[in-house]
């Protein structure tokens, strides 16, 4: 297997005698969907902030492309090519989706921002902008206002911005919550395809969606992860059956 482009070793975090994230280790490789799961209060939500750069581990290391970032914080991680969708760029809602996008290009070239009227004459930032959008599926709503699009809709633009950062990981934390099923069935068909962006760390609790899309599958109970493994071994694992899945497995 190749390198892992992300690499956690023995994450520790507690909050004064609650262990929220107890020695983790976890990798994510290359072309891979690595989704994280687990009860509520497993710590799942600790563990992506420590990712992100939101938390500081009180132990264990944090490497990114080889790199330790456990010391850097969320901007400096997000330069490197480790970007949070859904918490990456704030949609603004007066804005199209084009214009949204197109804030999220010029970012990551590092360009100051401009006017956006003139700027939308400026197809170094409309045509990767457009590519994104068409990526996502949003390609007939390119000029609508982010404030009028349904719940889905507003997903796949995050995800429109968090391509345009030119990530070299993704962390999507929950992407398929207040989604029905065909919404959910759409975005898990454009997950499939992102992961030859970048590799994607999920965490799901849309077991469908999960047994869909990952690769791998790592259960976190009480802040440890008590297996990781292929969709078939988690299911086969009676103790992952007895701590989370139960009839979902």
């Amino acid at each position: 297997m190749s390198e892992p482009i992300l690499d956690l070793h023995n994450l520790r975090k507690t909050f004064g005698a609650l262990t929220a994230t107890d020695d983790v280790s976890l990798t994510l490789h290359p072309g891979e969907i690595h989704a994280l799961i687990g009860p509520n209060g497993a710590g799942k939500s600790t563990l992506i902030k420590l990712i992100s750069g939101e938390l500081r581990p009180d132990s264990g290391t944090i490497r990114f492309e080889g790199q330790a970032i456990d010391r850097l914080g969320p901007a400096a991680r997000a330069r490197l090519g480790l970007a949070r969708s859904f918490q990456v760029s704030a949609v603004i809602p007066g804005f199209t989706v084009l214009e949204n996008v197109m804030l999220a290009v010029q970012g990551a070239s590092g360009a100051s921002f401009r006017f956006l009227r003139p700027a939308l004459r400026d197809r170094a930032l409309t045509e990767p902008a457009q590519f994104h959008i068409a990526h996502v599926g949003m390609g007939t709503r390119a000029h609508m206002p982010a404030a009028d699009l349904s719940h889905g809709e507003r997903r796949r633009l995050e995800i429109a911005m968090a391509l345009a950062l030119r990530p070299r990981a993704f962390l999507l934390d929950e992407p398929m919550a207040g989604m029905g099923t065909e919404g959910a069935r759409d975005l898990t068909a454009i997950l499939s395809e992102l992961r030859t962006e970048a590799p994607i760390l999920l965490v799901e609790h849309d077991m469908d969606a999960v047994f869909a899309l990952a690769d791998r599958i790592s259960v976190l109970v009480y802040g440890r992860i008590i297996a990781t493994g292929t969709v078939a071994e988690i299911r086969a694992s009676e103790a992952v059956r007895a701590a989370y899945l139960g009839d979902a497995a």
